[in-house]
């Protein structure tokens, strides 16, 4: 009897011995990458945050793991050390095989994805610029072409290129550079028609849809002959560019009323320096305009942006100007260390990195920074002596959830303390499954819902204007 509970006990010792084992292994990986998560944020920043919390959970189980194998390890030496040793060799085999298979499995997976390597969607570390350069520069030669839908602009990064068409036959330019319903338009000055402005991204220019399904011209149609609708909207776009396009482009025309209308991720590429970094996805080499706020004020920190060609003629990403401003940019994410020779250790490193960000935040500067911008128009365009008006575009859980406070979009207006046109009401009224392109951008019937919104706000506006016999009530710029 003695010898059966002999032999048990010694069974649940050696079971005790493997899962320490297995334990402190994973506990010391845990830990090691904790520190590296950690980079150069205070002690308190990091262990307040998920992944901090876990590094703490995670050092407590190597010390209790490690002293449990220690204690087992004493004890083996009075009595049976070749047990002992034999555990530790099957935890060794067991590991070095789950790591080969593993790795396998991982090298199997990676493809190439927009010039880096992935496992589906995510993007490993390290990544290399090298290959980017490589897969980059095809596009940058491509917009020297006159062929090409887009091209360089010292000021804007990038716009469309005028009397030009896509490769897919969807979409024309007019002389100016606006989006047309042909070829060969040109929006001449002086028609004698009142010109309504639009300025924003994919979304006023009405990607995925053709000219004749954008909402503004369904928003022209509403309106009448009397007036024109004008279409500056660029693809990509953030806020930054948005209000410099109006400067530069839309203000020399002085338009009678001045639309500026733009979805929440707008707000995270103002803060963007280069498009091809702020999205992977993107197949955009360009460079993009970039504000900051000193002492509360705008500046405009990018001058003169970069070519395409002389962006990627930089034999590292280190040297592209301003790159220290790019959002998430970490110089040891294009480092090659030598755990980086294995795939599943990139693989795990970028998966608990990912986890680890708060890119899904913007900091109250971030926030304000992006107001400013918004007020920055509004107060530019009144000064010209045009109606300014702003459109926010709510996709996905802001449609869904309008009530939502999560809207990053919303929270900027708020900030800017300005009167905004929602058309949360009309798209409501369009069945879901209609809504949405391919790409998310909105179908016909959605733009139709957006123009409708808008039409009231423009018509209402222009109800107290001299042409209505009337004063003008420009919107408020948050000033007051």
């Amino acid at each position: 009897m003695d010898i059966v509970i002999d032999h048990a006990r010694s069974r649940k010792n050696e079971v005790v011995v493997l899962v320490s084992l297995f334990i402190f292994e994973l506990s010391l990986v845990a830990t090691g990458l904790g520190g590296y998560l950690k980079g150069e944020s205070s002690v308190e920043e990091f262990l307040s945050h998920l992944s901090g919390m876990g590094f703490g959970v995670a050092l407590c189980a190597l010390v209790i793991s490690g002293a449990i194998i220690m204690r087992s390890y004493m004890a083996a030496r009075r009595s049976s050390f070749h047990s002992f040793r034999l555990m530790v060799a099957m935890n060794l085999i067991s590991v070095l095989l789950i790591l080969v298979t593993g790795e396998i499995a991982v090298r199997l997976s990676v493809r190439m994805y927009f010039g880096y390597e992935a496992i589906g969607t995510m993007v490993l570390k390290a990544k290399d610029w090298e290959a980017i350069r490589r897969y980059y520069l095809k596009y940058a030669e491509q917009t020297e072409s006159p062929s090409s839908f887009y091209m360089y602009d010292p000021d804007l990064g990038w716009t469309l290129r005028p009397n030009s068409s896509s490769s897919n036959g969807m979409y024309w330019s007019s002389a100016g550079g606006l989006r047309a319903p042909g070829e060969g338009v040109s929006f001449a000055r002086n028609t004698g028609q009142m010109d309504i402005a639009l300025v924003g991204n994919s979304y006023t220019f009405g990607e995925e849809v053709r000219y004749d399904e954008s909402y503004g011209f369904y928003l022209g149609r509403l309106l009448g002959s009397q007036f024109r609708v004008l279409n500056f909207g660029v693809p990509g776009y953030g806020i930054g560019q948005m209000f410099l396009r109006y400067e530069k482009d839309v203000r020399p025309r002085k338009p009678k009323v001045v639309l500026l209308s733009f979805i929440t991720h707008n707000v995270r590429r103002t803060l963007w320096v280069y498009t091809f970094l702020g999205d992977v996805r993107w197949n955009s080499p360009f460079a993009k305009p970039r504000f900051t706020l000193r002492d509360g004020e705008l500046v405009k920190v990018t001058e003169f942006l970069p070519n395409p060609k002389s962006i990627f003629a930089q034999t590292s990403i280190s040297e592209l100007p301003l790159i220290e401003l790019q959002p998430q940019y970490q110089a040891s994410d294009w480092e090659d260390r030598f755990w980086n020779k294995s795939y599943l250790v990139r693989l795990f490193v970028s998966w608990a990195t990912r986890l680890h960000e708060t890119s899904a935040l913007l900091s109250e500067g971030e926030i304000e920074l992006n107001a400013k911008l918004i007020r920055a128009f509004v107060q530019s365009v009144k000064k010209e002596g045009s109606i300014p008006l702003v459109v926010f575009l709510p996709v996905g859980n802001e449609l869904t959830n309008p009530s939502s406070t999560n809207s990053l979009g919303k929270q900027v207006l708020e900030r800017a303390g300005i009167d905004y046109i929602d058309p949360t009401p009309c798209l409501l009224k369009v069945n879901p499954a209609n809504l949405y392109r391919p790409d998310v951008h909105y179908t016909a019937e959605g733009n139709a819902a957006v123009a409708k919104c808008a039409y009231k706000a423009v018509k209402d506006i222009l109800a107290q204007s001299p042409s209505g016999s009337r004063k003008l009530r420009p919107a408020n710029d948050g000033s007051s």
